[in-house]
C-alpha cells in the first residue's frame, strides 16, 4: 500500500526533530566540557596603565602647584617620573587678570589654564575634586564648605587609581604667610587619604569587583588599594620653616635635557596661568628679566623648593632625597597609629581650633614631628583684631571656677576677661580679643594667655602674632 504524502510529511518532521534534539544535546554537551569564561574574571586584569604616577601633587587651586614646579620639572624630564596633578577647587573665588569672567565661569577658565600648565610640565594626568574656593586661614572652614567627606572620597579613589609612591602637599599646619585655608585642607586631605587608601574597609565599594564588568550600569568600581610610601609637604611662609626638616632642590640647576634652569621651565609653565600673573612671567622670560624680576611668583619660581618630610614607610632620613627607599611594586597596607593622647584628670587651659585640631590629627596620622615645625602664631592685619580661641577642660566631677589673664605688647587694645564657670566633666569654649596698633610694629608680637583655678594655675598659652599692612584673609 502506498503511504499518503500526509504521512511523508510527518515521518520527515518526526525525524528531523529527532536530529535537531541529538544536535542539541550534543551542543550541549560540548558546552559543559568546555564552558564559555565567565565575564566576572575581567576584575583580574592589572590596573590601567595610562593612569599610573610616580608622585601625586594634590593641592587646593590652579597655580598652587608652582610651590613644586621647578623640582616636578626635574623629575619629569631628567628622572622620568610620571607626575599627577589633583586641584582641589577651581580657584573660582580669585582674581581675573586678562578678561570680565568670575566665579564658576572664572573657575572653567582656570581649569583650563591647569591643563594646559600641567602639558608644558610633562604631567600625565590633572584631577579635579569638587571643593569650592574658601576665603579664611582656618582649615575647618574650608574643609566644611568643600564639603570634607564627599572629597575625601574622590581623593581616595584618585590615589588608587594612580597608585603613587610619593604624594607631595601642602602644609597640614596654621602659619604666617600666604595662611589660605584652603592650602591647609588640600594638606588634610592628602594625609587622610595616605593612610586610608590602602584599607579594603575605607570606600570599600571602591575596591569591590564588578557584578558585571562586560556590561554597563556596574556600581562598584573594581580598583585596588593602594598604599603610599611617603608624604612631604611645601608651603610659602613669612619666615624659614624648613631648615632640616626635609630635601631641598635648587631651581637654578640646568636641566640636562631641557638646556634651561628648572626654574625657568617652571616659569614657561606657569605664564600660562594668565588669569593669575602669567603674562607678566611671560614678560619677564621674554626680556630676560626673570631673575632679577621683583615679582613673587618670580621669586618663587626661581627660588628652591623646599619640603617638609611627613613620613615614610619605607626606610628614609629626613634630609633624604623624596625617592630614597621607595619599594618598586609597591608595599602592604600600613594602619596609622590613630589618637592616643592621655585624658586629662585635672583641668587645663588649651589653644583652641584650629590649632587644636591640629594637635589631634597630628598624633591620629603619626606626625608628632610636625608639633615643633611651627609655634602657634598668626597674621594680623595693621588696626585689626586677634582672637585668640581657647578651651577650658574639666574633668572632674565639681564645677569650677576659673580666672584668665592675659600679657599683650605695648600699643594693643585687649577686652578684659571676666571669670567663667565650668560644670563638671565639660568642655568650655572661650576667646580673648584685642586690637591691633595703627602702625606697623617690626618683629614678633608676643601674647600669652594664664587661666587659674583657686590657687592652682591650669594652663599657660602663648601665641604669636606678625602684623601685616597687606590683605589678610580673615580667621
Amino acid at each position: 500500500m502506498k503511504r499518503t504524502s500526509l504521512a511523508r510529511t510527518i515521518e520527515a518532521a518526526i525525524f528531523a526533530a529527532a536530529i535537531a534534539a541529538t544536535g542539541s544535546h550534543a551542543i550541549r554537551a560540548a558546552q559543559s566540557a568546555n564552558p564559555a569564561p565567565d565575564a566576572y574574571s575581567a576584575n583580574d586584569r592589572a590596573p590601567d596603565p595610562r593612569l599610573k604616577a610616580d608622585i601625586l601633587v594634590v593641592v587646593a587651586h590652579p597655580d598652587d602647584e608652582t610651590l613644586a614646579s621647578a623640582y616636578l620639572a626635574r623629575e619629569i624630564n631628567d628622572e622620568h617620573k610620571r607626575v599627577a596633578i589633583v586641584y582641589g577647587t577651581h580657584g573660582d573665588a580669585g582674581n581675573n587678570d586678562i578678561g570680565p569672567e568670575q566665579a564658576s565661569a572664572m573657575g572653567l577658565i582656570r581649569e583650563f589654564e591647569a591643563r594646559q600648565v600641567a602639558s608644558a610640565l610633562g604631567a600625565t594626568s590633572v584631577w579635579f575634586l569638587t571643593g569650592r574656593d574658601t576665603v579664611s586661614q582656618n582649615v575647618l572652614n574650608s574643609l566644611e564648605h568643600w564639603g570634607h567627606g564627599a572629597c575625601l572620597e574622590q581623593l581616595v579613589r584618585i590615589v588608587r587609581l594612580t597608585r603613587p609612591p610619593v604624594i607631595l602637599t601642602f602644609l597640614p599646619d596654621f602659619t604666617t604667610g600666604e595662611n589660605h585655608a584652603d592650602h591647609q585642607a588640600a594638606g588634610v586631605l592628602a594625609t587622610e587619604a595616605f593612610d586610608l587608601a590602602g584599607d579594603r574597609s575605607v570606600f570599600a565599594e571602591q575596591v569591590s569587583p564588578a557584578s558585571n564588568p562586560d556590561k554597563n550600569t556596574n556600581l562598584t568600581e573594581g580598583l585596588s588599594p593602594w598604599q603610599p610610601q611617603k608624604i612631604y609637604y611645601f608651603y610659602n611662609p613669612t619666615h624659614d620653616i624648613f631648615t632640616g626638616q626635609g630635601p631641598q632642590y635648587s631651581s637654578a640647576e640646568i636641566s640636562p635635557s631641557r638646556h634651561l634652569t628648572y626654574g625657568d621651565l617652571a616659569a614657561e609653565a606657569f605664564s600660562l596661568h594668565r588669569t593669575q600673573g602669567g603674562d607678566a612671567i611671560r614678560r619677564a622670560i621674554d626680556n630676560h628679566a626673570l631673575a632679577s624680576s621683583g615679582s613673587p611668583i618670580a621669586r618663587m619660581v626661581t627660588g628652591p623648593v623646599r619640603l617638609i618630610f611627613g613620613k615614610s614607610l619605607a626606610p628614609s632620613g629626613v634630609t633624604d632625597d623624596v625617592f630614597a627607599g621607595v619599594v618598586a611594586g609597591g608595599i602592604p597596607f600600613q594602619r596609622p597609629p590613630g589618637p592616643n593622647a592621655a585624658e586629662d584628670s585635672a583641668p587645663v587651659l588649651e589653644i583652641g581650633d584650629p590649632w587644636s585640631y591640629y594637635r589631634g590629627f597630628w598624633r591620629a596620622h603619626g606626625l608628632d614631628r610636625l608639633a615643633s615645625v611651627v609655634p602657634v602664631e598668626i597674621t594680623v592685619k595693621v588696626g585689626g583684631s586677634l582672637a585668640i580661641p581657647l578651651i577650658v577642660e574639666n574633668p572632674t566631677d565639681r564645677t569650677i571656677r576659673v580666672n584668665l589673664s592675659m600679657q599683650a605688647p605695648d600699643g594693643w587694645e585687649v577686652t578684659p576677661l571676666a571669670p567663667v564657670s565650668v560644670d563638671p566633666h565639660a568642655r568650655y569654649y572661650l576667646r580673648v580679643q584685642a586690637t591691633a596698633p595703627s602702625t606697623k610694629l617690626a618683629g614678633w608680637q608676643q601674647f600669652s594667655v594664664s587661666a587659674q583655678e583657686g590657687n592652682q594655675r591650669i594652663g599657660v598659652v602663648p601665641i604669636r602674632v606678625e602684623l601685616s599692612t597687606g590683605w589678610v584673609a580673615p580667621e
